[in-house]
């Protein structure tokens, strides 16, 4: 049985793997920041840095979280693209992820993030999603 809405109070499996807490969503800004302790179980390079796909995922996470808020969960945002530029290298630690819409039309949207690991930029993204009603 499928839902007709995704429920807010409950998120995916995946986002404890990533360590996520303290998601605020700003509907005035149309902005979301969430918060993620990464441990050296997501690490290369003997734990030294965080692998560069879940970096990926908490900048995409924020994005994503930030239209299902934005929509009331009445849509799942499928990402059809994704780019993301690497800036400086993650630790294992704690990170915080800030989202922004940039666009938002009848089916598509258009979001860019940042990744800060304490005041260092790691990483930024665009991303464009399409709007699948639940």
């Amino acid at each position: 049985m499928t839902s007709s809405k995704i429920d807010l109070s409950k998120p995916p499996k995946f986002l404890t793997i990533l360590g996520a807490h303290d998601v605020a969503f700003d509907e005035k800004k149309e902005s979301m920041t969430i918060h993620f302790d990464i441990g050296e179980e997501l690490t290369h390079s003997d734990g030294a840095f965080v692998q560069g796909g879940f970096i990926t995922a908490m900048l995409d996470t924020s994005m994503a979280h930030l239209l299902i808020f934005k929509t009331n969960g009445e849509y799942n945002p499928l990402t059809l693209n994704i780019n993301v530029n690497f800036l400086a290298p993650g630790t294992p630690g704690k990170f915080t992820s800030s989202a922004t819409i940039n666009k938002v039309g009848k089916s598509i949207s258009f979001t860019s993030a940042q990744l800060h690991q304490g005041d260092r930029l790691v990483a930024t993204a665009t991303a464009t999603n399409k709007f699948l009603k639940l």
